[in-house]
């Protein structure tokens, strides 16, 4: 059905669906065919080589679940796939998540972040409100400072949404991030499960998000 035909409401929750699928990981671009009702009836992706086709059904699936709380066949999912174009995922620069520490002297907070990448560590901090939401952005913050250390750039991300969240019976976080690009921007997703540490889960999320389109980034040597 053409999307002239639906109404203000339906056609702003595809977009919203569209948004969604494009933040996951190695998504170029995403199509959402939907009935009369709204109904999803095919999703249609465009993803790049990094990774199998099922990796990239499964977490659109997740995404809908954790997102709007929607289940999706799998069987109405298409993936394309295109080979990337110097495409340098920063897993491929072996970062690894070291230390996440904390201090605190009354209602303000410190939190430093180290990552290593390549072989070199990298420290980032931030400071705040010593709040219990206050701490996670703090995590996400000092994160994202250690990613631009590496890059030897101006800040190029802005933290938008650190959300705690329950899927199923585990506890995950998801965090938004937007990277500031030239004239444009652009907003990216990331997920973790929290193991034993919420902070280390929001430090992995804010890393998944940069992961999404590192490809734009270029380290200035």
């Amino acid at each position: 059905m053409s999307r002239d035909e639906f109404n203000g409401t339906q056609r702003d929750r595809i977009k919203e669906y569209e948004r969604l699928i494009s933040q996951i990981r190695d998504v170029i671009s995403a199509r959402v065919i939907a009935d009369a009702q709204g109904n999803i009836e095919e999703i249609h992706v465009l993803a790049g080589s990094g990774r199998g086709p099922k990796q990239i059904v499964r977490d659109v699936e997740s995404a809908f679940i954790t997102q709007f709380g929607l289940a999706v066949d799998h069987k109405k999912i298409s993936i394309a796939q295109v080979q990337d174009q110097g495409e340098v995922p920063l897993e491929q620069s072996r970062v690894k998540l070291g230390a996440v520490s904390f201090s605190a002297t009354g209602s303000r907070a410190d939190c430093h972040v180290q990552l290593e990448l390549s072989g070199d560590v990298y420290e980032g901090s931030a400071n705040g409100a010593n709040s219990a939401a206050g701490r996670l952005r703090l995590v996400a913050l000092a994160t994202v400072g250690a990613v631009e250390q590496y890059f030897k750039s101006t800040p190029m991300f802005s933290v938008d949404v650190v959300n705690p969240v329950q899927v199923g019976e585990r506890r995950a976080v998801n965090v938004v991030l937007t990277l500031i690009a030239g004239a444009g921007e652009e907003t990216f997703l990331g997920s973790s499960l929290v193991k034993d540490d919420e902070r280390e889960a929001v430090a992995r999320a804010t890393l998944d998000a940069i992961n999404r389109k590192i490809s734009v980034l270029v380290k200035k040597s």
